[in-house]
């Protein structure tokens, strides 16, 4: 009530009271109010003094408040509002920026809608899994129902991998039971093992919310759900298969997220970018795009082809297993088995068809390579990305070279090669500094005068001050949280040509690639431990097996 007469006398005094001076204030009331609402958890989850932020926070709200009421002008005091406003927000971030780093708050921050207005909620239970459908949740059996032992199963199976944001989960019988294993960032975990009755019915339970065909236990099936964990919601990809042993399952959780990246967040350097960028500006000739198995291939190619502009240009693909849908881009099913002749005759039809740009995610038919050399040759320019299973961008060419059987035909139309590997970024809120030991810097070619620390993963739990563990919520404790790419890129230019042609020796290829300022995947990586994003041991994990 004082705060009320306050307003009323000042609308006597200054005209204070009016729609168009109170809608601002109350504007930023409101965004603060939820800011404060968001960060009072979000200290917990950046190990932050809770008490000391929250007062912090709620100290310079009324502060702001009692100057906006006191400040005789509205603009001068609706600035130190907006001015104190920005300041908290500002410290805060600031000393969260130091304890933990900003980067996490990326996808909450990329949405200020869904961030400061509350959603609307569907009543989840904590800690578990909740399936949805069309009209919302659907309820857990009951403790006496027959489906409750295959409900708690798919709780099991499901909540962990999905809490620790995996991108599949197998769940397969092995002698006897079934046994589980999900992927997080590439790296593989186990689940408890479930007896083989209990395990079949949970691949029953969980066809049945997917909307497919419990009765038949043999031939393959596939098909989508909705989950909800928390706050989140999530679509699993569900595909069955049955054996003599049993029925099993592979989900994929969140794919399209997975999968759907664009270049600029991938990895790659300015440098890198800028030349990816004039490439994909020429769009003509062959561009070879390189990585080992589960180093991110797939999400590479995809990259690049979304980079054209899909409604100027024609854009086709041919892909074994096509792993998501792209928008504008005719995407050919050739079958995971499908013979090298098959390969070849789909080529020869697509090039037929005119596109502007051919992505094939794998070339085994010399007669392919030919076609796609043919296709780019063209006085029209027309580019093709090419998918290949190497360790470097002079294994990938070498295995280009052979493919083709000519190598003055396989230089010819060939503009880039590109080859990445995909490193686990450290959690910021648990990684571990120490001081690396000299010798070991000088063997990866790092100066001991320049690098003072190191970060790797912790080997023992985070502990409160009174010494309990706790566990880490930034990544579950894994000890690493999300991935990023490096990257080799070789501009294939005619002095490459011409040695390629000549058939010239590695060692002349690799000072053409020091002369483009190019740098080996290792040094990459390296670059990327010296700044602290990830360790000696996942890069050597990693690049292991590599020439690079």
């Amino acid at each position: 009530m004082p705060h009320i007469s306050l307003l009323l006398l000042a609308a006597d005094i200054g005209g204070y009271v009016s729609i168009a001076k109170i809608v601002p204030i109350l504007l930023i009331m409101l965004i603060w109010a939820r800011l404060m609402s968001w960060a009072d958890k979000d200290t917990v989850v950046a190990h932050m003094p809770r008490e000391g932020m929250n007062g912090m926070n709620i100290g310079m709200f009324i502060a702001a408040s009692a100057a906006f009421l006191f400040v005789p002008n509205y603009w001068v005091a609706l600035a130190v509002y907006l001015g104190l406003f920005l300041t908290d927000l500002g410290v805060y971030l600031g000393f969260r920026n130091k304890q933990v780093g900003l980067k996490d708050l990326k996808r909450d921050l990329g949405n200020w809608r869904q961030m400061l207005q509350p959603k609307q909620k569907i009543e989840l239970k904590p800690g578990e899994v909740t399936f949805l459908n069309k009209d919302g949740p659907v309820d857990a059996p009951d403790g006496e129902s027959p489906e409750r032992p295959a409900y708690d199963a798919a709780q099991t199976l499901l909540c962990d991998p999905i809490k620790k944001e995996a991108e599949k989960l197998d769940f397969r019988p092995m002698e006897g039971q079934y046994q589980g294993q999900y992927w997080v960032d590439g790296v593989a975990y186990s689940l408890p093992n479930i007896d083989a009755n209990t395990g079949a019915a949970c691949i029953t339970y969980i066809k049945k919310r997917a909307g497919m065909d419990v009765d038949d236990r043999r031939k393959p099936q596939s098909g989508k759900m909705k989950v909800g964990v928390g706050k989140d919601r999530h679509e699993l990809d569900i595909a069955t298969a049955g054996s003599t042993a049993g029925e099993s399952v592979r989900i994929g959780i969140n794919t399209k997220k997975h999968l759907d990246r664009r270049l600029e967040s991938l990895g790659f350097t300015q440098d890198q970018l800028t030349s990816i960028s004039q490439c994909i500006q020429d769009c003509r000739g062959i561009v070879l795009l390189a990585a080992p198995r589960q180093q991110g291939l797939t999400t590479l190619l995809y990259s690049f082809a979304r980079s054209h502009d899909a409604f100027v240009q024609h854009l086709q693909s041919i892909e074994r297993v096509p792993r998501e849908e792209l928008e504008g881009i005719t995407q050919i099913k050739l079958g995971p088995n499908a013979a090298a002749t098959e390969e070849a005759k789909q080529v020869e039809w697509v090039a037929s068809q005119q596109p502007d740009v051919v992505l094939i995610d794998e070339v085994v038919n010399p007669a392919s390579a030919r076609e796609i050399i043919r296709f780019t040759s063209g006085a029209e320019g027309k580019r093709a990305y090419v998918g290949m299973r190497a360790n470097s961008t002079f294994e990938a060419l070498e295995i280009w070279r052979k493919l083709v059987g000519d190598d003055a035909a396989a230089a010819a139309s060939l503009q880039m090669i590109v080859c990445g590997r995909v490193l686990r970024r450290l959690c910021s809120a648990c990684k571990v500094a120490y001081t690396p030991d000299p010798d070991t810097l000088r063997k990866l070619n790092m100066d001991p005068a320049k690098v003072q620390t190191l970060y790797q993963a912790r080997s023992q739990p985070l502990v409160d001050p009174k010494g309990r563990p706790i566990p880490c919520t930034f990544c579950h404790d894994l000890h690493f949280k999300s991935r990023f790419g490096v990257f080799e890129l070789f501009t294939v230019d005619d002095e490459v040509r011409q040695i390629i042609e000549n058939r010239g020796s590695l060692d002349q290829l690799k000072k053409v690639f020091r002369k483009q300022r190019n740098r080996f995947l290792q040094e990459q990586a390296l670059a990327q431990v010296e700044a602290g994003e990830t360790s000696v041991q996942e890069v050597l994990r990693v690049l292991k097996g590599s020439r690079a």
